[in-house]
């Protein structure tokens, strides 16, 4: 559920500031359905939401200058009534969802939302991580800064290539990971080497041999 970057030595990543900031939700990843490990070992489908920092920016690459950090949430798709998701969409939105409400809510209509997140630092181990601990509607009256960042949803149910070409390499390795995109993929594998025709199924079906030497062929054979 976090960005990480290393302690001691060379700092190849900077993580977002510790605080609370406005944010913009500007990509949601189905990560598809695959075997999780730790504590609550099984299979679960998995969801990640990017928000940039519009007001808090620094250089991560001198060729594009200025960038806004950003800040990441792993949850289990799911709108339980304990689930993570469901519990920081609600305070997201500033409401509680009731069952009905949590039920019909497509999560891609999350994308370009706005709201506050409170982000605090982490250590584990040689990782620090940058977690967003509570999330906020925006202040009254206060409006966020305009997006930075190309906005995009994607999921392996739906797969588009060209948005799948977007997807950091180990974003993508994740997704091709999952039960969804390997039924993806093998759907397709077999769609491409499908007939494109049904062959004949009895004689009656076959096509008249006038028709394939278009003339009369007892007439034109050369053995006659």
């Amino acid at each position: 559920m976090a960005l990480t970057a290393p302690v001691g030595g060379t700092v190849n990543r900077q993580i977002a500031p510790e605080g609370s900031y406005p944010a913009r939700c500007y990509q949601i990843i189905d990560l598809g359905t695959t075997e999780q490990g730790g504590n609550f070992p099984g299979k679960k489908r998995k969801v990640q939401f990017l928000f940039e920092l519009p007001t808090e920016k620094a250089v991560f690459d001198e060729a594009k200058g200025e960038q806004p950090y950003y800040v990441r949430s792993i949850y289990t798709l799911s709108m339980n009534e304990k689930a993570l998701l469901r519990r920081d969409i609600s305070a997201w939105l500033g409401k509680k969802l009731s069952d009905a409400e949590a039920a019909k809510l497509d999560i891609f209509k999350m994308l370009g939302k706005t709201c506050m997140v409170n982000i605090a630092h982490v250590t584990k181990g040689e990782n620090t991580y940058a977690n967003i601990i509570s999330f906020a509607p925006l202040m009254k009256g206060y409006e966020c800064p305009a997006p930075i960042n190309e906005a995009f949803t994607y999921t392996p149910t739906a797969h588009n290539q060209e948005v799948f070409s977007k997807l950091p390499e180990f974003v993508q390795e994740k997704v091709k990971e999952s039960d969804e995109y390997k039924s993806m993929t093998a759907a397709s594998f077999k769609n491409d080497f499908a007939p494109k025709t049904q062959p004949p199924q009895n004689f009656e079906e076959l096509p008249d041999i006038d028709d394939i030497f278009g003339q009369k062929a007892a007439n034109d054979l050369p053995w006659d």
